[in-house]
């Protein structure tokens, strides 16, 4: 039969199973709204009642939700067939089937069975009622497809039928604003290059055309945009002097489009920083992409140092793992571009939970969790299920195989679906985990460790599925953060210069933002591990992409002193409303924050999200005496921010989530506030 996770390329299956015809397949934009026409034919099982089709894509598509009550509204769907008599039952249902097309269009069969050479046709976006179509999802993809799956015997088994048409290319949208991406150490006077690109309305960088452009370097630097260059384009020969901390602007004449990342200038620099991603998979797993485009991606668009392909191991077969390590291997090019080689071990929480297997050499042995959706051909002879079945069991093979063969391994438990177990952490193996991804932000877990004393560092990573590591924007409710990044320091862009850095904590992890971060006590550098008799010396720099709030300084998961560097940029006029959370630390752990709020006595001049990513959430509608927004927390912090025109004695009534609060401007504008709602890190704040 095939991978589950691939097309159904064996023809000789149309004849039994029957066929489908997807129409049209010519390329379409993200975000844009376009109908299919999916026709399925017969096959000589013909179909019983209680038979039917189940449609899907990949679940981290974010294609709208086909829905067949309204033909005016977005993402209309009908179903029709040859057969008089022939009556449907149709629904959707998010958990409709295996991953990765979990989310599915059910067409059920419910009256007049079908013969051989039967069709069933379904419209996807059908436009005749007023709808605009089907929403196209907010990422690109160079082979999109609808997955049509059937069952002719109403068994509730459901198999993959064949496609006689073509996939289809979801291309990028129009560029909306530029980015410029720049190392966050430099050597004064010594040459180093920048990344400058257009990036449309989802964040996707997009190719665009754009003259006589300059960036202040120095000397000052003309840029010439084009959109044969492709998704984006590399500077050299940039350079810099002096000892300070630069940002640089890019300017069209006097407008200044945008600037760099903080840059830290040195005439004495002896490390750099690598910006990474240490965990992201394609479509040999449940993404989409190929591992050649995965790792393309992140150097030439996302503009990150290293990565990762971390495919699900229970999913994984041999011939992907293969794929995945010649890709790593094509890749990697020391002083530009490390590209590990690895999997990740995918267990349940009971069984230690979720790590990635980062190898330095160009090869290594997989060691699976199971091989729950894995045919017995696609793994070696002899292979047994029962592998690795517990976190334990994986470290010991790896200490193992270090000691027989002398290699690397340093591996990265995180949170994502199958938390990983906090008794099950391995310090020696595993120095550092992931703080924040796609899926959430897990504070929790630091301070988890921290209580219980256990040394380790953090990364930042994206767990992206979409085939974006590096630059992950959120796409489902499941995954709703800006993909993270780690910053590694190290004195070689490599594989080894990396791993020495992870190895001996010398990191550190965002949410995104390529900020610097340089912190000692006693003048012992973030991550050594070191002992003092008398009082400890604490000293850093913070240079931010945006003005720092505050900075906490914590004794293990006790904040005993809070620092506010730009308290004096705060404007009475803004009112900031900020709201995290989360239901629970496992998967689903999501809440929604969809709600709004009102304003009694003063006057709303301007409302804008903060921090929210994900497409289908923000901002609906803001008025001079209320706003509404849709808005789901994992962890993270969204917000909204208000220009006001407002008295002290202005109230301002919020009703979102599990909140339904008041508060005057004056209180907001007096100290910071905050709500503790219960559950994990669920709160509420409000300043200015």
């Amino acid at each position: 039969m095939g991978k589950i996770t691939e097309r159904n390329t064996d023809a000789s299956t149309a004849g039994s199973w029957g066929k489908v015809n997807i129409s049209p397949t010519d390329d379409v934009f993200v975000g844009s709204f376009s109908t299919w026409t999916l026709t399925f034919t017969v096959g000589d099982y013909a179909m019983d009642v209680g038979g039917g089709l189940k449609i899907g894509t990949r679940r981290q598509a974010d294609f709208g939700q086909p829905q067949f009550d309204d033909p005016a509204a977005d993402n209309y769907a009908t179903v029709s067939c040859s057969r008089d008599g022939a009556r449907f039952e149709t629904s959707f249902d998010h958990r409709g089937h295996k991953r990765p097309f979990n989310g599915v269009v059910i067409v059920r069969l419910a009256a007049a069975p079908l013969y051989p050479g039967d069709t069933i046709t379904v419209v996807l976006g059908d436009t005749s009622g007023g709808s605009r179509g089907l929403a196209v999802q907010t990422f690109p993809e160079s082979a999109s497809d609808f997955a049509v799956f059937m069952d002719p015997i109403s068994s509730g088994e459901y198999k993959r039928v064949y496609c006689e048409t073509p996939n289809f290319r979801i291309l990028t949208g129009p560029s909306e604003y530029f980015t410029v991406v720049a190392p966050t150490l430099v050597q004064a006077g010594q040459p180093f290059r920048v990344q400058v690109r257009g990036n449309d309305k989802f964040g996707n960088p997009t190719p665009v055309t754009a003259s006589g452009l300059t960036l202040n370097a120095d000397p000052a630097v003309e840029i010439n945009l084009s959109e044969t260059n492709g998704r984006a384009t590399w500077i050299d020969g940039v350079t810099l002097e002096g000892n300070e901390v630069r940002r640089l602007e890019l300017k069209d004449g006097d407008t200044v489009l945008t600037t760099t990342n903080p840059i830290a200038v040195s005439d004495s620099a002896k490390e750099i920083i690598c910006w990474g991603d240490t965990q992201a998979q394609t479509a040999s797993t449940v993404g989409v992409g190929t591992p050649d485009e995965y790792f393309a991606y992140a150097r030439d668009c996302a503009a990150i140092d290293f990565t990762t392909h971390q495919g699900n191991d229970f999913i994984l077969s041999d011939d992907d793992l293969e794929e995945v390590r010649q890709a790593a291997l094509k890749h990697n090019e020391p002083g530009r571009f490390a590209a590990f080689f690895g999997w990740e071990w995918s267990g349940p929480t009971g069984t230690g939970g979720d790590r990635n297997v980062l190898f330095l050499d160009d090869e290594g042995p997989i060691y699976r969790s199971s091989h729950w959706q894995l045919w017995d051909e696609e793994v070696a002879d002899g292979a047994p299920a029962t592998e690795a079945v517990h976190a334990r069991d994986l470290q010991a093979r790896m200490r193992e195989y270090i000691k027989e063969t002398g290699r690397k391994v340093i591996m990265v438990p995180h949170i994502g679906g199958r938390r990983s177990d906090f008794e099950a952490q391995d310090p020696e193996l595993e120095p550092v985990f992931e703080i924040c991804s796609n899926h959430g932000v897990f504070e929790w877990r630091l301070h988890e460790f921290l209580a219980a004393g256990v040394k380790l560092g953090v990364v930042g990573a994206s767990d992206d599925h979409t085939c974006r590591p590096g630059l992950a924007y959120p796409s489902t409710p499941e995954m709703t953060v800006l993909g993270g990044l780690g910053a590694i320091y190290t004195s070689e862009h490599s594989r080894q210069g990396i791993y020495d850095g992870m190895m001996a904590r010398h990191c550190y992890g965002t949410t995104g933002a390529r900020m610097v971060l340089d912190v000692t006590a006693n003048g012992h550098r973030m991550g050594d591990i070191t002992q003092t008799q008398g009082p400890v010396a604490i000293s850093g720099t913070v240079n931010g992409t945006a003005p720092i709030e505050y900075i906490a300084l914590f004794n293990r998961s006790e904040e005993i002193k809070r620092f506010e560097p730009n308290a004096k940029t705060r404007d009475p006029n803004r009112v900031k409303i900020i709201w995290s959370g989360a239901t629970h630390q496992d998967r689903g752990r999501f809440m929604s924050w969809d709600g709004g709020l009102e304003i009694s006595g003063g006057k709303i001049n301007g409302a804008e999200p903060l921090n929210i990513y994900t497409a289908k959430y923000g901002i609906d509608e803001w008025t001079e005496t209320s706003a509404r927004w849709r808005s789901v927390t994992s962890g993270q912090e969204e917000g909204v921010l208000l220009d006001v025109n407002a008295p002290d004695d202005a109230v301002i009534t919020f009703k979102a989530g599990p909140a339904d609060l008041s508060f005057t401007v004056g209180e907001a504008r007096a100290a910071d506030k905050r709500w503790d709602l219960g559950g994990l890190e669920q709160y509420v704040t409000a300043s200015t």
